[in-house]
């Protein structure tokens, strides 16, 4: 099964890159029909950074390690580490909160976005190769604060979703941003969980493959989210 994986990436890692395309095109859409949500603006410009991630990891399969392949792969850092943040203002807006509240959530948000860019930055990188693909990855030569501040992105907002979802399952009866946190939360799991090579290989680590399928569904999930707040409103 995991050698079915490993072969299949190359292609499957070019429909994922189509799917933030359209994802994109889909959250530019509603933000323009529904100018009174913010969800779908912040989401589009989210996607855009989990366009590139699949792109240069889908380039991989063609582009030899060098500095061009190590420059991009730095921007995949610092793009997650700049753009996660985002996810929080999106609770927020999910909510319905105050102007208030929401300016102080867009006062964290930005220091954490800034914070992200200096993480990402910071991230020193190494080369691995699983199949085909060849790619940049995290060292472990990378310092504390970035090491630190991504695991705190990686997983913060997700669970604060997933509590958000909760609440909004037990009041309105909608189930979406609870299964867009629940289910980036289970193919992170999966990722860790399933995706060491058997052999102890950090090259063979498929974690940054799964775990791009729960970032998939998240969006997927706030997109259903949005659509049904909008026939609500109707």
């Amino acid at each position: 099964m995991r050698q079915l994986i490993i072969s299949s990436m190359p292609v499957l890692l070019w429909a994922m890159t189509l799917f933030d395309g359209i994802a994109i095109f889909a959250m530019y859409i509603s933000h323009r029909e529904n100018h009174l949500k913010k969800i779908p603006y912040l989401t589009m410009i989210l996607c855009m950074g989990l366009f590139y991630d699949s792109l240069i990891l889908s380039l991989g399969a063609f582009l030899k390690f060098g500095p061009l392949l190590k420059i991009l792969s730095q921007f995949r850092f610092i793009f997650h580490c700049v753009l996660i943040p985002l996810l929080f203002p999106i609770c927020g807006y999910a909510l319905k909160l105050s102007e208030k509240k929401m300016r102080i959530i867009r006062i964290v948000t930005l220091i954490l976005m800034i914070s992200g860019a200096i993480a990402g930055i910071g991230v020193i990188t190494e080369e691995r190769t699983v199949g085909a693909i060849r790619r940049y990855a995290q060292s472990d030569l990378t310092n504390p604060f970035s090491k630190g501040l991504i695991s705190l992105l990686d997983v913060v907002p997700v669970f604060i979703m997933i509590g958000i979802g909760i609440y909004l399952y037990i009041r309105k009866k909608d189930p979406h941003m609870f299964l867009s946190g629940f289910f980036m939360l289970l193919f992170t799991m999966l990722g860790i969980f399933l995706g060491k090579d058997p052999g102890g290989d950090k090259s063979q680590s498929l974690m940054f493959y799964i775990s791009m399928y729960g970032e998939a569904l998240m969006v997927y999930f706030l997109y259903r989210f949005v659509k049904r707040e909008e026939e609500l409103e109707k």
